[in-house]
């Protein structure tokens, strides 16, 4: 009797693992925040694909949300209204942008001011993302817009805000993809998927029980591959110079400005940045390009951070720079 109890457990075991069917990937794909965002959920069955295809409706519905909250241009935006209110008086911090200009404003002090929301007048005279063809702007203008360009000209604590300058805005253009993508996985986790990867531009955070492998994108040769990660657990982030730039007189000035200097023009072509947060490798990723490749060095080795730099030699050849990448690497 007991054998044929066993038997029997077996083999409903067996049917009931068969109903399900084969685990499959399922992934939704869409763009938001001017980028391609990819979300892929691993070791799925076939029979729950309804739900799933239900859990990631909703989170294609979270990465609209923060763009619709966090875009500077959208003139229905919070952030957009947050910007011009500001300007003119005292406003109280909405509910939905005080977390994340806390985290922003904690950045800007521990990367020695190197990650910088309140840059924006100076993203705006550069014309990336505002123009159809950014161009070198009037230095004069420009150092005149550096002093009402930074956390330090305007007033802010966690609950209110006032820019003393009309000229004075915030832009989340460097932490605002990773902070969505880190919203969407804690959804995903919620929901009992654990196995995912959710992808925006250059931010991707990966949950899994088995390594993914993570191509680095070749800064100078499209298409092409720099390095490649292996990555179970944790989020990448890279910030390059290829993107948004334009040459003039044999110098690349790119989107990504020094909030010190007002330019856009490091010795390092990318950055990628591995944390265990989305929006912590996208902020530091900027700060690292604008930090350049000694400082940038510095920077991860003191504070424990894994990164890859890509710069140029003096021979035109590119250069690798690999810190506390250890576990991310196949030995």
């Amino acid at each position: 009797m007991k054998i044929r109890y066993i038997i029997y457990i077996l083999i409903l075991v067996f049917i009931m693992s068969c109903s399900k069917g084969e685990k499959i990937k399922i992934s939704r794909s869409f763009v938001e925040f001017t980028t391609d965002v990819t979300i892929t959920a691993y070791g799925m069955y076939e029979s729950d694909k309804e739900k799933v295809n239900e859990i990631l409706d909703s989170s294609e519905s979270i990465m609209k949300y923060f763009n619709n909250e966090m875009s500077p241009e959208d003139k229905n935006s919070t952030l957009y209204k947050l910007n011009d209110e500001a300007s003119k008086q005292k406003v109280s911090v909405p509910g939905s942008l005080k977390k994340i200009l806390k985290i922003s404003h904690n950045l800007y002090n521990y990367t020695d001011r190197n990650f910088d929301i309140a840059l924006r007048p100076v993203i705006k005279l550069w014309g990336f993302n505002y123009l159809s063809e950014p161009k070198l702007p009037n230095p004069i203008k420009l150092i005149n817009l550096l002093k009402t360009s930074s956390f330090d000209a305007i007033s802010y604590n966690i609950d209110s805000i006032y820019f003393p300058d009309k000229n004075c805005g915030l832009d989340l253009g460097g932490i605002a993809k990773g902070y969505s993508v880190d919203s969407v996985a804690a959804f995903l986790n919620e929901n009992g998927i654990k196995d995912y990867i959710v992808e925006a531009g250059g931010d991707l955070l990966v949950n899994s029980l088995t390594e993914k492998i993570i191509g680095i994108r070749h800064p100078r040769i499209q298409g092409a591959l720099i390095d490649t990660l292996f990555v179970k657990n944790g989020a990448v982030a890279t910030s390059g110079d290829y993107e948004k730039f334009f040459i003039q007189d044999d110098t690349r000035y790119c989107h990504i400005i020094d909030p010190k200097t007002g330019y856009g023009v490091s010795d390092l072509m990318s950055v990628t940045i591995i944390t265990d947060k989305a929006y912590l490798s996208d902020a530091f990723a900027t700060a690292v390009f604008v930090m350049g490749k000694e400082a940038g060095k510095k920077f991860l080795i003191q504070n424990n951070i894994s990164g890859l730099l890509v710069c140029g030699t003096d021979d035109n050849k590119l250069e690798k720079i690999g810190i506390n990448l250890e576990k991310y690497k196949k030995q």
